[in-house]
Parts: C-alpha cells; sequence; structure tokens
C-alpha cells in the first residue's frame, strides 16, 4: 500500500492538470489498442480450433483458407503492436518532460538546492531527477496498460475456457460431487500459488535495488568528481588515493551485484519452471477429455490456446515482478526526495526588505543549532561601503550569506536592501557555456556583444575579447586571477544595487585587486557593497569596518 500511495502523490500533479487531456486521450488510445490485440487472441484461439480439425482431416483446401485468415490475423497484431509502442513511448516522454520540469522547478526553487546540501540532502539528486523519473514513468505506463489489458483478457478468455470445461465428475469418500468449469479453477490455483511463491522468493530485491542505484550513482557522481578536479588531483600526485576511492565505490557496486544475481537466480529458477510447466497443465488437466473422444484435437488446443491465454494473463505479477521491484525502488527515492525538498522549505527564514540593510541582535548558528556569530548590530545605507574583517573560521562568509537571505540558520531581526543583490564568490561558478553567456550569468537575456567587451576590457581581460562564442572547461582554461576578474564583469553587466564580495579578489596582486575596486566603486557608484578580504591594503577603499571579534560571542 505504501507502494500506490507514493505512485498517487508523485503522479497526481500530472494527471490532474487539465491541460494533460491528450496524456488522457494516448492513455485511451494505448489501452485501446490493446483490447483489440485481445480481440485477435479470441479470433485466433477459435481458429486454432478450426486448424488443428482441419488439419486432423487432411483437407488441404480448407487449410488454405485459414492459412490467409492467420497472415491477416498477424498483419493486423504486428500494426496494432507497432502503433501501440509509438503511442506509448510518446506518452512516456511528455510525462517525463513535465515530471522532469516540476521536480527541477521544486529543486531549484527558494534555494532548496542549497539547503538541502546544508543539512545532508538525499544522495544523489541527479540521479533522481535524471535516471528514477524516467524508470518510473516508463514502468508506470507499461505497468498500468498491461495490468489493464490483461484484466480485459481474462475477462474474454476465462468464458471460453469455462464454456469448454463443461463438467466434472469426480468421487470421494463415497459422495460423487460435480465441478462447472473446473478448468478456470485450476488456472486460478495455479496463478494463486505461483505469485505467493514468487513475492516470497523476490520480495528482498526491492532494497537490493534500491542499493544498486545508490551505488552506481554514487560511482558515476565519484568520476565525475575526479573529473572537475582533474588539476588539484594531478598537482598532489593523488592518484592512488582516488584509484583506491574508485575501486572502494567500486566493490560496493560488485557486492551488490553478486547479492542481486543470487536473488535473481533463485526466482528464476522457479519463474522459469513454472511458465515451462504452465505450457502442459492445460493439456494433462483435458487429457482425460480428450482420450474418452469428448473433445476433438482441435477442441484440446483450443482448451490449451484459452487455458495459457488466462494463466498469461493472470500471472501479470508474475511475469513482471523484476520490474515491480525496480518501479517501487525508484517510486521510494523520488517520493523521498520531494519529502526533503518540502522539509527543507520549512527552514526557509524570508526578512522582510526595506529601505536599508540593517540587523539587530543578530545571531547566525551553524546547522546544529549552536550560535556562530550573537548580538550582531548593523546598519548600510545605501551606496556606502562596508568591510567585514575578524579571524579566519569566526563565520564572515556565512554571515555574509545571511544577510543576502541564503542561510536559513539564523535568529534576530534584520532587513534585506531593496533592489537586486548579488554575492561574488571568492571562487567562481564557470558551467559549461559560451563565454558570452558565462559573463551573462545569472541573466537570461541576451546582451550586446558591444557591452560584454567593454566589461571584459574593464576587468584586464580584453584577450578574450574574440572568444565570445566559445565554448569552453572555463575552469581548465582560465587561471584562478582571470576567473575572478571574470565574477567583476558580471557584476558589471548585472549592475546590482547591492554587491557582496566573498574574497572576490583573493587571486590577484594588491595592485590589481585595487584596481578593479576603484572600478567597480566608479561603475557602480549607487551600489552598496560589503565585502570579506584579507588583502589589508584594501581597507582604505571602504566607508567603514566592522570588527566582528569585537562582537559578543557565545559562551
Amino acid at each position: 500500500m505504501n507502494t500506490l500511495r507514493r505512485f498517487y502523490r508523485l503522479s497526481r500533479p500530472f494527471w490532474q492538470d487539465r491541460q494533460q487531456w491528450q496524456a488522457w486521450l494516448m492513455l485511451a488510445t494505448v489501452i485501446g489498442l490493446g483490447l483489440l490485440v485481445v480481440q485477435i487472441n479470441v479470433l485466433i484461439n477459435s481458429w486454432s480450433k478450426t486448424f488443428y480439425d482441419t488439419l486432423a482431416a487432411f483437407d488441404t483446401t480448407g487449410l488454405y483458407g485459414l492459412v490467409g485468415e492467420y497472415t491477416l490475423y498477424l498483419g493486423l497484431y504486428v500494426l496494432i503492436y507497432v502503433s501501440i509502442d509509438y503511442i506509448r513511448k510518446a506518452l512516456v516522454l511528455r510525462w517525463r518532460q513535465a515530471m522532469t520540469a516540476r521536480l527541477t522547478d521544486a529543486w531549484l526553487a527558494e534555494q532548496a538546492f542549497y539547503r538541502l546540501g546544508l543539512t545532508g540532502e538525499p544522495d544523489n539528486p541527479d540521479q533522481r531527477i535524471a535516471q528514477d523519473v524516467d524508470l518510473m514513468v516508463d514502468l508506470s505506463i507499461e505497468l498500468v496498460a498491461s495490468l489493464v489489458i490483461n484484466l480485459a483478457q481474462v475477462g474474454a478468455f476465462v468464458v471460453i475456457l469455462w464454456n469448454l470445461s463443461g463438467v466434472q465428475s469426480f468421487s470421494l469418500f463415497g459422495e460423487t460431487f460435480s465441478v462447472h468449469g473446473y478448468l478456470v479453477w485450476i488456472v486460478l490455483a495455479y496463478t494463486l500459488i505461483g505469485s505467493a511463491l514468487t513475492h516470497w522468493i523476490g520480495k528482498p530485491l526491492h532494497a537490493l535495488n534500491y542499493q544498486r542505484e545508490h551505488r552506481e550513482a554514487d560511482f558515476r557522481a565519484s568520476l565525475l568528481r575526479k573529473r572537475d578536479h582533474a588539476e588539484q588531483i594531478a598537482l598532489y600526485g593523488g592518484e592512488s588515493v582516488e584509484r583506491q576511492q574508485l575501486a572502494q565505490r567500486f566493490a560496493a557496486i560488485a557486492q551488490n551485484w553478486r547479492q542481486l544475481m543470487g536473488r535473481e537466480r533463485d526466482l528464476s529458477l522457479f519463474t522459469v519452471a513454472y511458465q515451462r510447466f504452465s505450457l502442459i497443465v492445460p493439456v494433462f488437466a483435458a487429457l482425460p477429455a480428450f482420450m474418452a473422444k469428448a473433445i476433438t484435437l482441435g477442441g484440446l488446443m483450443q482448451i490449451r490456446s484459452a487455458f495459457n491465454a488466462v494463466h498469461d494473463s493472470l500471472s501479470w505479477f508474475i511475469k513482471l515482478y523484476h520490474k515491480l521491484v525496480r518501479w517501487s525502488a525508484a517510486l521510494e527515492r523520488l517520493d523521498q526526495f520531494e519529502r526533503a525538498i518540502r522539509a527543507s522549505r520549512q527552514q526557509l527564514v524570508k526578512a522582510p526588505q526595506g529601505s536599508c540593510l540593517c540587523a539587530r541582535e543578530l545571531t547566525v548558528c551553524r546547522p546544529d543549532g549552536s550560535a556562530l556569530l550573537s548580538g550582531l548590530n548593523l546598519q548600510v545605507g545605501q551606496g556606502q561601503w562596508l568591510r567585514l574583517a575578524g579571524r579566519s573560521g569566526l563565520g564572515k562568509s556565512t554571515l555574509m550569506r545571511t544577510l543576502q537571505g541564503l542561510w536559513p540558520y539564523c535568529q534576530g531581526d534584520w532587513q534585506l536592501p531593496p533592489g537586486r543583490s548579488l554575492l561574488v564568490p571568492q571562487k567562481p561558478y564557470l558551467p559549461h557555456m559560451s563565454l558570452g553567456s558565462l559573463l551573462a550569468y545569472p541573466q537570461l537575456r541576451e546582451m550586446d556583444d558591444a557591452l560584454l567587451i567593454d566589461a571584459l576590457d574593464k576587468v584586464g581581460l580584453a584577450g578574450l575579447r574574440g572568444r565570445l562564442d566559445d565554448h569552453a572547461e572555463w575552469e581548465r582554461v582560465l587561471s584562478g586571477g582571470e576567473q575572478q576578474r571574470l565574477s567583476l564583469a558580471r557584476a558589471l553587466l548585472f549592475q546590482p544595487d547591492t554587491l557582496y564580495l566573498d574574497e572576490a579578489t583573493s587571486q590577484l596582486d594588491f595592485e590589481s585587486a585595487r584596481g578593479l575596486l576603484v572600478m567597480l566603486r566608479r561603475e557602480l557608484p549607487a551600489c552598496t557593497v560589503l565585502a570579506v578580504t584579507h588583502q589589508p591594503g584594501l581597507a582604505g577603499l571602504f566607508e567603514r569596518t566592522l570588527e566582528l571579534e569585537t562582537q559578543p560571542q557565545p559562551a
């Protein structure tokens, strides 16, 4: 039941959206075409009796006509099957697009992705959005459609099998009993026993598949981190450590894989034997009637076909058990992810926006609730430059993030400044995109090349003027100082009302850092600037310095 509740919560936003009427139409089409396949199977079942009776009578002329009839059924079956597959894939794509957009929007909204990382987010959110959504959507469509179609097939063939069964009489303890539709009761009992044994053997597969997705994602993420930090690893000569870590990650995958192999082997030993034995069960069950000449060879084959159709449909749980456990594992991972996002919103602390940046008795805490800075009072007028000073590790960067509204672990009264704000960190974020888009980040609108070139010139990166359309891994192309120059060019283009500089010139020499700050003051005269810097020669550029070490510290 927990799995069905998770499925309902995750699928409801898409299927209750009135704009998704086309998705309902596509699902109805898939199911409707599936019901046509059931009808074709019913016709083929009737055809099989006629064919085998004609074959037993050596009626060559009749056989040619029956072959033509079967060819027609086969052509219709192939056409319908291909159409079902195409429409199903289109529906999967539509649902996956909508669900991926919803999850990414929720993950990115109100800095949820940032807050989740502060307190231990669910493992590998990238894998949950990219892979688990695909797995859940694809299997959901397949499982729902196949369930409805199989139920319809059971309804169609149970009637046929019941009529073909007739009445079976037997004696027990001197009493004579008559059973109507005895073949139906045989297939029901056989399938129920098989389903129960399948679940008993395969139940551990749910946890193993959950672990599999986790460990595979950990290994991929570890590989990506090695690539992202290739230069640092090479400078340290840390290849042996990295190799050992990757080997440990893969060893966890191998251990899980062996456990899966063992459990799937046990399940296959049962299911394969079960499926193969089911092919002969109807023949043995109907053999007494055939030997008594109550039914013809064609009738025996028709019984076998109808019995297998009912059994195949009732065995939906057995046939798709390995997909069901993967589906339930994906549902659990996505449900955990959504619940974590919702919980992160409860941590959100929104400060009001006022006429200036100010705080009264502000306490900045660590994620565990212990105080990092306390009793902080400040007020920064519009256009003022304020430097935050204090020893390393005191919490200056955390305070800056609190004042910008990012850090949720705080208490007291404070208000955010008016207008737009931008925080320039010590290590800039340089995603893989064109240099022009990189300069405009985080703005979506395209900027005139002249503005981009002017910003590059002002921060001392005139050598990049001709590379605005180039895509590159800029973290590797640019030095640390060039990356910081580029981030200040972003600030020029963004035109913030409040600018937070967190060691934004630490990779530059004093003269270069001073020149860039002078340029910022000239180009952004109305901008309020709060800065953390350990370059003492820059202190004279600021109107005020707030010594945080003079603030009351927690006992």
